[in-house]
């Protein structure tokens, strides 16, 4: 099986466990996932399964949107209700006052990651680093939300819908609201709604596959890679170059492109990638390299 699946993760699973029991009930030998979702957090887990694995890269870039909920009053370790508390407050924000403090979040704007989080430093994760009580200095990172609004408002809990980009933490992003509105906040719900072309109308619950499901059953519902793919521009080719890209050498496109540059561009043949690349000054040079 090469495709994409899109799961829903209940709370309380870790991205990795979907990961591991998908793997051992379907014998899977190679599978991954897009954009981590904590264990409190719910929602859309897109899942790579064979040669789609080498296109987790590409996924990561689209945009995901999220429903999340921030209690006022109290910041604990973790940025969400699993943590002790380490701050308080007594102020509680209004919905006036907060539906005028997030549109400075609308934009580019740099965020500081949570301490747990799947972050490496040095080759282990911030989490652990965490848990044994190590602080490590986290680096801001350029952050990009297209929208965000207050859904509902009611005493010291506020929902939001927030659309976002790459690497936006839901639980850092509440933290930095509440610290413009003089209190402290923290997560105490997290769903992804939707992820690229992933959305929750269309997702499959964990539960329900490990419960149900058999392998010839699953294979029915994995998605193509490059419709999952499709922010990314791609060219089917039916020539002697679909040999060549496969032997990972470079071709022409000079006839179909000129002497452009693209970052990314997919090469398929037959609605199959072949190959994940860059075309430079109109010659395409192979990356990512599927073997379909």
């Amino acid at each position: 099986m090469n495709g994409w699946i899109n799961i829903y993760k209940p709370k309380g699973y870790t991205s990795t466990y979907c990961l591991n029991v998908l793997k051992s009930k379907f014998k899977l030998k190679k599978i991954g996932h897009a954009g981590t979702l904590d264990p409190l957090a719910e929602g859309i887990l897109p899942v790579a399964i064979g040669e789609a694995t080498k296109s987790i890269p590409y996924l990561s870039e689209t945009k995901k949107t999220y429903f999340f909920e921030a209690t006022w009053g109290k910041e604990t370790s973790t940025l969400d209700e699993e943590g002790e508390t380490i701050h308080s407050s007594d102020i509680v924000p209004n919905k006036e006052s907060i539906e005028k403090i997030i549109k400075q979040w609308i934009g580019e704007t740099e965020q500081m990651p949570p301490q747990y989080s799947a972050k490496k430093i040095n080759g282990e994760r911030s989490y652990n680093l965490a848990r044994k009580n190590i602080h490590v200095e986290l680096k801001k990172q350029k952050i990009k939300i297209y929208n965000i609004r207050v859904v509902h408002h009611k005493t010291n809990k506020t929902s939001f819908f927030v659309t976002c980009g790459n690497g936006t933490y839901v639980r850092s992003l509440i933290r930095d609201i509440a610290y413009a509105l003089h209190t402290f906040g923290y997560a105490s719900k997290i769903v992804r709604y939707r992820y690229g072309q992933f959305s929750q109308k269309t997702s499959l619950n964990m539960d329900f596959i490990v419960k149900n499901m058999k392998k010839e059953e699953l294979s029915k519902y994995l998605l193509e890679i490059n419709k999952v793919l499709i922010h990314i521009p791609s060219i089917n080719l039916e020539d002697k170059r679909i040999k060549l890209i496969k032997n990972g050498m470079k071709v022409s496109m000079l006839e179909e492109f000129g002497e452009i540059d693209l970052k990314k561009l997919i090469a398929q043949n037959q609605n199959q990638v072949l190959a994940f690349g860059e075309l430079k000054s109109g010659f395409f040079y192979p990356k990512r390299i599927l073997n379909i």
